[in-house]
């Protein structure tokens, strides 16, 4: 099985077995079609896209040449090709993280399995990458990120499961810029702890991070 983690890192293995990929370009290749797996892609398109500043010839060329490296590396099994376009066969045996992530509804999910979930989010969408595409898409999954882990402390919260609160929270925290609701739910875990000091000092963390944000924005 072909497994992709792209949410915090770039990460491809096989069987288990960690699998090479120097090429950024071939990276951005494979990345753009998992991403958008389900359709095939016109080739001119994909080569103006990773290569831009390239004239079409050299794009188309160097675009032939990523897609040799990526089915050289992981396999012709994965890829639906002719000569205008080129695609990811979604039936192919693959396991994708963000496809985890989005995969089921969370309202409808045990909070064990929200748990499981919403740990796959290891970090933002293909760091270090800065295509326009991958900011569009890097933004979405951090949307859809938030989502679910703003639902899983609500749950947590209405069970009164306080550790798990602080715990989740300071996950979130550590993931995002400066997420209102994950300080709100420590407050809220360590007032009902009894520890009014810890509630304080996440409020002020809060402020704090809030006023850089605003500051930075001005």
């Amino acid at each position: 099985m072909l497994e992709l983690r792209f949410l915090g890192n770039f990460d491809i293995r096989i069987d288990g077995e960690p699998i090479n990929l120097p090429s950024r370009k071939a990276q951005s290749l494979l990345a753009y079609l998992v991403l958008n797996m389900g359709g095939k892609h016109r080739r001119e398109k994909l080569a103006g896209l990773l290569w831009p500043d390239n004239s079409e010839d050299n794009a188309r060329t160097k675009l032939r040449y990523a897609l040799w490296k990526l089915r050289k590396t992981i396999g012709d099994q994965y890829f639906l090709t002719d000569k205008i376009t080129i695609g990811f066969d979604p039936n192919s045996d693959f396991w994708l993280d963000c496809s985890i992530l989005e995969g089921d509804h969370p309202e409808r999910l045990s909070i064990p399995k929200l748990r499981k979930m919403i740990s796959l989010y290891e970090g933002e969408l293909l760091p270090g990458f800065y295509e326009d595409w991958v900011i569009l898409e890097r933004e979405r999954l951090q949307a859809s990120f938030e989502q679910r882990i703003q639902i899983l402390l609500q749950r947590l919260i209405d069970e009164e499961r306080w550790r798990e609160v602080l715990e989740w929270g300071e996950h979130w925290i550590s993931l995002s810029q400066s997420p209102e609701p994950a300080f709100r739910a420590l407050m809220v875990a360590h007032s009902q702890l009894g520890d009014v000091s810890s509630a304080l000092s996440a409020y002020q963390r809060c402020t704090q991070i809030l006023k850089k944000r605003n500051k930075f924005m001005n």
